[in-house]
């Protein structure tokens, strides 16, 4: 199953919550984040002498740490169309898999009454707003925003804005929330992994209940 957090959160907040955990030394992880930012800019290969542009370390230096990611499999070099092309691969999905770990443990924190209660809440809220009941699909669709860690303020002020634009779907307050959570991560870290585009699968199955009971 693919890890829900891998387009959804930073690659470098995953990696600084947990490089610790994954036995990597500061100066190993430095050298990781600057990696990861020349892949961003298109560099295929990668090698201590480009790093050490970049860095206050030394070649040789540089080189022991990447000799250590190479052992650890955090690091892999390997050949495509006859070219070498440096990888993080490995090391992405072990960092989101222990980052999962971490968000599942969280959740499991929450009892069910606590959870029943902050649905109920949400629930009355949007249908106090909307002036209808919602539906089991639309239900479900904000209940997915409380397990995707949206606050109760933050899902209350999406519908909030998104009435005030003239809208009422949850397509449309779907958007709203992504839009706002991306603006707050590019405000405070200067970058966003949200994408605030609408669920492909919820749209999906928009689509399929249009098909078997129509379109009103």
């Amino acid at each position: 199953m693919k890890n829900p957090y891998l387009n959804a959160v930073s690659f470098h907040y995953v990696l600084l919550d947990c490089y610790k955990r994954l036995g990597l030394t500061e100066e190993e992880l430095s050298v990781i984040l600057m990696i990861d930012h020349l892949i961003e800019q298109g560099n295929t290969f990668i090698n201590s002498d480009m790093l050490a542009l970049k860095m206050n370390l030394k070649p040789a230096d540089i080189d022991k740490d990447l000799t250590e990611l190479v052992k650890k499999n955090y690091l892999t070099y390997d050949t495509v169309e006859g070219k070498l092309t440096v990888s993080l691969s490995n090391l992405k999905d072990k960092v989101y898999a222990l980052f999962k770990e971490t968000m599942d443990r969280e959740a499991s924190k929450l009892t069910d009454k606590t959870r029943e209660k902050a649905l109920s809440e949400i629930h009355s809220f949007f249908e106090g707003h909307l002036n209808r009941s919602l539906s089991p699909l639309e239900q479900s669709t904000i209940n997915e925003w409380l397990d995707a860690r949206y606050t109760l303020d933050e899902i209350k002020n999406a519908l909030l804005d998104t009435l005030k634009s003239g809208k009422k779907s949850i397509r449309a307050i779907e958007k709203t929330l992504k839009s706002a959570r991306k603006a707050q991560d590019i405000l405070k870290e200067g970058s966003s992994a949200v994408s605030d585009t609408w669920d492909k699968d919820i749209e999906a199955t928009i689509a399929i209940a249009k098909d078997l009971w129509g379109s009103k």
